[in-house]
C-alpha cells in the first residue's frame, strides 16, 4: 500500500501505526467566549504575563491564537483592555509590597580558595523589580503613571512668549 494512502486511512480511522488512538494535538484554536472571559479574568487579577497565563491552563489557546481572537472580535478587545487596566493597578500595588517586605537571600563572595556566604536583604533585586514595574507602568499608561513634565516661566508662573518682527528699512 502506498504511504500516503496508509496515512490517510490511519487518519480516517483515528489510529497511528502503533494502533493507538490519535488525539487532537496542540491547544484549542476555535474561539470560545467562556475561555476568553476566563483568560481576561486571570489577566485582571494577576500580574503575570499573557504568555504565562495562557500556558497555565491547557484549556487556554496559544499566544498567537489569542492575538488572532483579539483581532477578530471587538467585544474581546474591550474586555481585554479593561483587564489590562486592572492588571496595571495590580502592578502598581505590588511596588509597595516589594518595597516594604525584605527579601532574604545569599550573597556569595569568593576570595581565592575561600567562599563566604552571607544572608542579607536582596536590595538590588527588589530595586530591579520595582524599577521594571515603574517603567512598564509609565509606558503602558503614561497619563496615569508617567513622569509629569511642567513647563513654567520665571518664578513658576506662566510661560510668556515674546516675538518681535523686524521692520524693513525705509
Amino acid at each position: 500500500m502506498h504511504i500516503a494512502a496508509l496515512l490517510s486511512r490511519c487518519a480516517i480511522e483515528g489510529k497511528t501505526r502503533y494502533n493507538h488512538t490519535m488525539s487532537k494535538p496542540g491547544r484549542p484554536s476555535d474561539y470560545n467566549p467562556e475561555i476568553a472571559a476566563d483568560i481576561c479574568r486571570e489577566i485582571g487579577t494577576h500580574s503575570n504575563s499573557l504568555e504565562s497565563i495562557l500556558a497555565s491552563d491547557e484549556r487556554f489557546p496559544g499566544t498567537s491564537t489569542f492575538y488572532r481572537w483579539l483581532l477578530d472580535r471587538p467585544e474581546l478587545r474591550d474586555i481585554y483592555a479593561r483587564a489590562k487596566t486592572e492588571q496595571l493597578q495590580i502592578l502598581a500595588d505590588e511596588i509597595q509590597a516589594i518595597a516594604d517586605e525584605p527579601q532574604p537571600g545569599e550573597v556569595v563572595t569568593i576570595k581565592g580558595d575561600e567562599r563566604e556566604v552571607k544572608i542579607s536583604d536582596m536590595i538590588e533585586h527588589r530595586k530591579l523589580r520595582i524599577d521594571s514595574r515603574k517603567w512598564l507602568l509609565s509606558k503602558l499608561d503614561p497619563k496615569k503613571y508617567g513622569d509629569k513634565t511642567a513647563i513654567t516661566g520665571d518664578g513658576g508662573g506662566p510661560v510668556q512668549i515674546i516675538t518681535s518682527i523686524p521692520r524693513p528699512p525705509k
